[in-house]
């Protein structure tokens, strides 16, 4: 899932950030932080080789000691000499796998998969990827091990607003919540849409239930290896969700009521994934301590589980968020008000590092959504 701020509203949070001193300029970073063995702006957070998105040298690396002269990332990957350059786009989109959307769900593909438990998968092959929805309204797929964005197509949903967030479920159908146009709209409705050509359909899901008017949302297996899965959702009203503790809260279909779950016990707007071992994980980048965090369930607890804490001095100034998980580890796209569009950072889960893996891809990503289906790296 993810979130959208509307510009006249950043103009007012940046003005009150900048004179507390919380952020002071989003990624515009001194070159003598974190990872520069140079005065240089290569090899520090936040400080880019070129404006058009694709580096040639790896300069933004958290904790990575590259001084902008080779490719060798913390992790000792290299993905950004050929990957951020991938980003003119390809607006073509074909699949093998033409699914039924004359049903309510696409045909599922019976194939096993042992990184979401190994049993037989009522998975369709797409859904084993990231998508992404952009204030553009762009339905996107993302490979994350290629680091490769398809334009899948337009979205042209009979609504009048912006998509907000988005999940995917197991038969890939992506389910994107608009909200208008205004810093304190309410939400106006979520959208089933194909991940096939970006159709639209609209849904029985009634706005604002519950109280929850805006909100980010994933899907989490109902067990380790589970085929039955779950769409949690994480929100508050328009004008205060940003500022307040969450409500933890789940979707039902095909009803699509709402049931409450409780408060999240850590405040800020959070954005929602899963994944298929029974995992939620939310995306928390306002406030002072910025951070991915395991959330409970059952109880809405994001404390008291595995966390990972983010730069503030990266993820500050907060225009747009959304977040996925992926074969173990965690793809951020983040927007701040200083940024054209959407960078994009791989959250590595068992260092804790993060990465910036593709500049500003042409997009502000309002929603990113994965099933769980998708790999999730190791075993439990």
């Amino acid at each position: 899932m993810r979130r959208f701020l509307p510009v006249f509203a950043l103009v007012f949070l940046f003005a009150c950030s900048a004179s507390s001193g919380g952020g002071g300029g989003g990624v515009y970073i001194a070159p003598d932080v974190k990872g520069c063995d140079a005065p240089t702006a290569a090899g520090c957070i936040g400080f880019n080789t070129d404006t058009k998105g694709g580096e040639t040298v790896d300069g933004d690396v958290i904790g990575g000691n590259d001084g902008g002269t080779t490719n060798n990332d913390a992790l000792g990957t290299d993905k950004d000499a050929t990957g951020s350059d991938d980003i003119g786009i390809d607006d073509s989109f074909s699949t093998d796998d033409a699914g039924d959307l004359d049903g309510f769900f696409d045909n599922p593909d019976t194939t096993t998969d042992s990184d979401t438990g190994g049993e037989p998968s009522n998975c369709n092959e797409r859904a084993k990827i990231v998508y992404v929805v952009s204030k553009e309204n762009k339905l996107l797929s993302f490979t994350p091990d290629t680091l490769t964005l398809k334009v899948v197509g337009t979205l042209n949903c009979n609504v009048s607003g912006t998509p907000f967030s988005m999940s995917v479920d197991r038969q890939a159908n992506a389910w994107v919540l608009y909200q208008g146009g205004t810093f304190t709209t309410k939400g106006l409705g979520i959208f089933k849409v194909s991940t096939l050509d970006a159709s639209c359909q609209s849904t029985t899901y009634v706005p604002n239930s519950q109280g929850i008017e805006l909100f980010g949302m994933g899907f989490s297996s109902d067990g380790y290896g589970s085929q039955n899965e779950t769409l949690y959702i994480a929100g508050a009203s328009a004008s205060t969700f940003q500022t307040v503790k969450n409500k933890l809260g789940s979707i039902a279909f095909p009803g699509m009521g709402v049931t409450s779950i409780g408060t999240i016990d850590f405040v800020g707007g959070a954005d929602l994934t899963g994944n298929g071992k029974g995992e939620l994980f939310g995306f928390f980048p306002d406030g002072t301590s910025p951070s991915v965090r395991q959330i409970d369930k059952t109880n809405a607890k994001a404390t008291t589980l595995k966390s990972w804490p983010l730069p503030a001095s990266v993820f500050s100034n907060t225009q747009a968020w959304a977040f996925a998980q992926w074969g173990g580890d965690f793809y951020l796209f983040f927007q701040s008000i200083m940024d054209p569009s959407t960078n994009v950072w791989k959250l590595n889960a068992a260092t804790g590092v993060a990465t910036q893996v593709m500049t500003n891809i042409g997009y502000t990503i309002t929603g990113a959504g994965v099933s769980s289906c998708a790999p999730t790296g190791t075993s439990p």
